[in-house]
């Protein structure tokens, strides 16, 4: 390792990281995504990344991604783990576990926590670390085109399992399920393809949780939907005076899938049934071309979501088609107790899909 340096980020290095994104990723990133996640980021003063260098070239690196989180009423930046690389030429060298090491050092007590979402190949390098596990995170999916969502995926048993689902059986059955879910007639829903962060933080403000969940104020609704991978719409049942509820799409259109996630729901205290069947309602109308559905586990009731034709990932088929991230966290003081709250309980956490870098 006496051949690697292991430093923070400098403003020269983007082109270098973009480079590396490209190489390991497999995706061209552009300085417009760059600038929204990590140098315009309006909740640290610096772009949160340690990077890799060998020989004078990065080799690795290990950003963060900054969220304003409140903790039982107490408010404070957490930062997420995301988009760590390593050039396949100098893996298995511990570069990984150094960034991450250094970065541990670099933030602790001038952050709460780091929190992050891997999958099942990188989640032990983390527990090695001292990430706790807090919970599996679920999702609910609702396949409008199994033939393109079979080609999208690697997996043989899933594009197998995928091919038995007929398309005409499928779009019946959802089409049954949308008739007897139909919008209500006096529902009053509004579109808006710019955030209306006002009137979303509005929301927000009257059922705000003791929990720990990402903190929805109008300048954070402002940057969050301004990420250049998705499309974003949110869609508002309109009272008397104001919202009622509101649920906020993303949808990412790619040469083999479109996909929208319900990325937030408004209010965090659960609407009404009969509010989030209005939206659901609006939402499955607008997206004819959408492929797949994606809803969180929570902010929505399962009743409401199976009588769309959603289904969770927990259970057949989709447990057979995809893979749970795990939902870990690591205290970045001297406790796992913060402002009275376990914070590796899943019940001190609450979230929807827009704690996400990558929604």
């Amino acid at each position: 390792m006496s051949e690697y340096e292991v430093r923070q980020y400098r403003p020269r290095d983007r082109e270098e990281f973009l480079s590396l994104y490209s190489a390991v990723m497999g995706d061209e990133k552009q300085d417009r995504w760059f600038d929204w996640k990590y140098a315009e980021n309006p909740y640290t003063d610096h772009v949160a990344m340690l990077v890799g260098v060998c020989e004078g070239t990065i080799v690795g690196a290990r950003p963060f991604f900054a969220l304003p989180v409140s903790i039982n009423g107490e408010d404070e930046v957490a930062l997420q783990p995301g988009d760590t690389m390593v050039h396949p030429d100098h893996r298995r060298q511990g570069l990984f576990t150094r960034m991450t090491e250094q970065a541990i050092e670099r933030y602790t007590n001038e952050h709460p926590f780091f929190f992050n979402f891997p999958n099942h190949r990188s989640r032990g390098g983390y527990l090695k670390l001292d990430w706790e596990i807090v919970s599996e995170r679920s999702a609910y999916y609702r396949i409008e085109h199994p033939e393109r969502v079979g080609t999208s995926l690697s997996d043989r048993k899933a594009i197998e399992l995928l091919s038995t689902l007929s398309s005409p059986i499928v779009q019946g059955y959802y089409q049954f399920q949308d008739i007897t879910t139909s919008v209500p007639a006096q529902a009053n829903i509004r579109t808006e393809s710019e955030p209306p962060a006002a009137e979303l933080a509005t929301l927000y403000r009257p059922a705000t949780p003791d929990a720990i969940h990402v903190l929805r104020e109008e300048q954070f609704y402002q940057w969050r939907f301004n990420n250049p991978d998705w499309e974003y719409t949110t869609y508002l049942l309109d009272g008397e005076t104001d919202p009622e509820a509101a649920i906020v799409t993303a949808t990412s259109d790619t040469d083999d899938l479109t996909t929208t996630q319900f990325v937030d729901v408004l209010p965090l205290e659960t609407p009404s049934k009969r509010a989030l069947r209005g939206l659901l309602g609006q939402i499955l109308a607008d997206h004819t071309e959408t492929d797949l559905f994606v809803a969180p586990p929570e902010g929505i009731p399962d009743s409401v979501l199976r009588a769309f034709g959603f289904h969770a990932d927990t259970v057949p088929p989709f447990s057979l088609l995809t893979t749970q991230t795990t939902h870990v966290v690591r205290s970045l003081t001297d406790s796992w107790t913060q402002n009275e709250l376990q914070i590796a309980d899943p019940g001190s956490w609450q979230m929807t899909l827009v704690e996400k870098d990558t929604s």
